[in-house]
């Protein structure tokens, strides 16, 4: 039987693709009843994702979600202005955006973009960012419409690229990354250029503001499909491996209760809920 807190409050931090999100259809629907009963319960639901600011924000729209949420892989922490009181007088870095307070955790995109110009002009290395693109190749490279690209165009703190160049090359070029204090991360088809960040950070953040509001430290439930998910779910009292094509990639040490669900997607969504709180005792 799986022990819940009494008293802390319970966070959920979600990624979406391929975990809320069906990774072909992009629908939610199957795991509909369980945000139903969360939204009852009052337990945020904590979108974290690669994707963007505006993409994210669409997509919390739509699920009729009301809560804090971490875009561009834990660059970027977005929190509504009403969450936190007093936020951006205490945190400064936190700053008025599209009605929420934003913070740039992974530093500013031009930044990023001035060290990737440098590097080609200097060493000829060939890549093509998101940047380089206009509507019609990014909805061309990425199967998304031209607005839904526009939308994914529109980053923060991260650089998508699409390496054009030998294997060897990238070695040199990663190596560059790293002198210029930058990270990567190999998605499905893009490379994620930025500050050395991982969804974890996203979560920290927010973590260290709901226990300071609260007083308390909150009692957290992380699900995940990928890899990318492996640092944030090893960060939770309960972590959810959602079963898909990468699942088995994933090793965690460090949480207390580690759930893997034979189905995919929202269906694995609304497997975990039922699990955890079908099955829990309070105490």
């Amino acid at each position: 039987m799986i022990k819940m807190p009494h008293s802390n409050e319970i966070l959920i931090f979600t990624d979406l693709d391929g975990t809320l999100l069906d990774h072909d259809t992009y629908g939610f629907e199957p795991a509909m009843p369980a945000m139903a009963m969360l939204a009852q319960k009052k337990i945020p639901v904590i979108l974290n994702s690669s994707k963007t600011l505006v993409e994210i924000l669409k997509i919390r729209s739509t699920l009729g979600n009301c809560h804090p949420f971490i875009a561009e892989n834990g660059s970027v922490v977005a929190v509504p202005v009403q969450t936190f009181p007093g936020l951006a007088r205490k945190d400064p870095l936190f700053q008025a955006q599209s009605g929420f307070l934003v913070k740039r955790l992974g530093g500013d995109r031009k930044a990023i973009l001035d060290i990737l110009n440098r590097l080609r002009q200097t060493h000829g290395f060939s890549f093509e960012g998101f940047a380089d693109m206009d509507p019609a190749r990014l909805s061309q490279v990425t199967g998304l419409t031209e607005d839904q690209a526009i939308q994914a165009g529109q980053r923060l703190s991260t650089e998508p690229v699409l390496w054009q160049d030998t294997p060897e090359q990238w070695e040199a070029f990663a190596g560059h990354l790293a002198d210029a204090d930058l990270g990567w991360v190999q998605g499905g088809r893009f490379i994620s250029i930025s500050r050395p960040f991982d969804k974890k950070d996203g979560v920290a953040c927010l973590l260290d503001l709901y226990t300071t509001s609260t007083g308390s430290t909150p009692f957290t439930i992380g699900l995940g499909d990928s890899p990318n998910d492996q640092a944030m779910l090893d960060m939770m009292n309960i972590a959810v491996v959602i079963c898909s094509a990468r699942c088995d990639q994933i090793t965690l040490n460090r949480p207390q209760t580690i759930i893997r669900t034979t189905a995919r997607g929202p269906e694995g969504w609304q497997e975990a809920m039922d699990i955890i709180f079908k099955t829990s005792r309070r105490h």
